[in-house]
């Protein structure tokens, strides 16, 4: 059972000795990297031991590792082989790492976010109806090439795993090439989250040999003149599929990203049945927020009975075992949990990590939403934010502060990590710890970050509320918002 894995994880992690010996090894260092770090790569082997305190360090994680997979009945060949990933890797060190700083936590506390999102450029070349971003043309103040660069070293010292390009359209920017391959070298698990519109066999074959793991591509109907309509521009929907072809026959790890509303969600089985076709290894469905373009459409949004209803139909896809199914609606994981009886978990935050199972079974463990808990957004003028669809609420900017500064003192984000000071049902609720709800939505919906998720089937009276009033009630609450930035 997952629950159980969990449970396990955090009894064996939370034991005083095994804590104080994995916060020992977070704050050694040998050759600028923490002996956790090359206790990990030794562990994997994909470093040779060639200095006995760094050898005797991956004896004892080993010792601890093992120890967990044999009582968990999994073999060693096998975890070692979940620890050869270089985003897995450095994922599992930050888990430890915190383990090690804060204790085992519900959900876990992070001392760096597993994945930033960095919104690359506001250039785009489509006109999206759903665009958080607004995109068009690039900002006037933007980060400079170099400033980038001290971006990946700001993000490489916190101990980020995972960096998702996106924008805009991140492969419009010049400074895209240079900055991956940087990124690359200093070993992020590199995704990048297209329109795939200019991604030709040439552009393929670079994002391949420049080394990014993940592309994600959106596609938002399988009727292509419903998606160049609610992309904006005619022919977007045969570009971005030959795109999707031409990175599945350079062997890219790729992925269709769909944003659910009420224009496709009817026809999301034949989305399902394209991205087969297409040969694609996950499809994810966003949920929408109407944030950006997409307050015009807010009418679009799915009332609550039509996303439990969709959520189940991906559950029973998702079953058939040949395509990864996955919802950034955090109440997938309630569903995926009820309706397996146990035995299965979905991430339900923004994934661009790897297709290894074993990682979502930590879903409980990193508890459901993860705006400013697991994740975080960078925008392309240097601003963090908790998520991309949370630009009411920046958090500090790079060029003033460190991004480690930011995540570790910002106090509004304790709102964030927290599951049980969340208002209402939300707060109550016994999948809290694995959903939460979005805080997105609330505060789009409500102005504030801890009210509950209109968009849950648990949350229905509050949809009905706000549906029958006409608009959402934000008045009273917006002075709370303010209230946390002042804690």
């Amino acid at each position: 059972m997952v629950l159980e894995t969990v449970k396990f994880i955090k009894r064996v992690f939370g034991n005083p000795i095994v804590r104080a010996t994995v916060k020992y090894l977070s704050n050694k260092k040998v050759e600028d990297k923490s002996l956790l770090y090359h206790a990990l790569s030794i562990y994997s082997g994909e470093e040779a031991p060639r200095k006995f305190t760094p050898y005797l360090s991956s004896l004892l994680l080993s010792f601890i590792i093992d120890f967990s997979a044999h009582i968990l009945d999994v073999k060693s060949e096998s975890t070692r082989k979940f620890f050869k990933e270089r985003g897995v890797r450095r994922g599992i060190e930050t888990i430890l790492r915190s383990i090690g700083k804060y204790g085992i936590t519900t959900p876990q506390i992070l001392d760096a976010p597993f994945l930033v999102v960095w919104n690359f450029t506001n250039a785009c070349n489509l006109k999206c109806k759903h665009c958080y971003q607004r995109a068009e043309k690039p900002l006037p103040n933007e980060l400079s090439l170099e400033e980038k660069f001290k971006v990946l070293d700001q993000l490489e010292e916190a101990g980020v795993a995972a960096i998702a390009f996106s924008g805009g359209e991140p492969l419009i920017h010049q400074d895209f090439w240079p900055v991956v391959e940087r990124a690359v070298r200093k070993n992020f698990y590199v995704a990048v989250a297209t329109n795939g519109t200019l991604i030709t066999e040439r552009v393929a074959e670079k994002l391949k040999t420049k080394g990014v793991n993940y592309v994600e591509i959106s596609i938002d109907s399988a009727d292509p003149e419903k998606h160049d309509m609610f992309r904006g521009v005619k022919g977007s929907w045969r570009s971005a599929v030959r795109g999707i072809r031409n990175c599945v026959k350079r062997g890219l790890f790729t992925g269709i990203a769909t944003t659910v509303t009420k224009y496709n969600y009817l026809e999301a089985k034949k989305i399902i049945g394209l991205a087969r076709r297409l040969g694609v290894s996950r499809l994810i469905f966003f949920n929408f927020i109407p944030v950006g373009r997409g307050e015009k459409i807010v009418e679009m949004d799915l009332t609550p009975t039509e996303r439990e209803a969709f959520l189940n139909m991906l559950y029973e896809e998702l079953k058939v075992g040949d395509i990864e199914i996955l919802s950034t609606a955090p109440q997938y994981a309630r569903v995926v949990l009820e309706k397996s009886g146990g035995t299965m978990m979905s991430p339900t935050h923004f994934y661009a990590g790897p297709s290894i199972s074993g990682l979502s079974d930590l879903a409980n463990f990193i508890g459901g939403c993860g705006a400013g808990r697991i994740y975080c957004a960078l925008q392309p003028d240097g601003t963090i934010t908790p998520c991309v669809f949370i630009p009411q609420l920046p958090l500090g900017n790079i060029r003033e502060k460190s991004f480690s500064e930011i995540w570790e003192n910002t106090p509004i984000l304790k709102a964030f990590r927290s599951k049980d000071i969340l208002q209402a049902n939300c707060g109550k609720c016994p999948y809290r710890y694995i959903c939460g709800g979005c805080r997105a939505r609330a505060l789009s919906y409500y102005g504030y970050i801890l009210a509950p998720d209109p968009g849950c089937i648990r949350n229905i009276k509050y949809w009905r509320t706000m549906v029958k009033a006409k608009k959402p009630s934000k008045s009273s609450l917006k002075s709370k918002v303010k209230r946390y930035h002042a804690k």
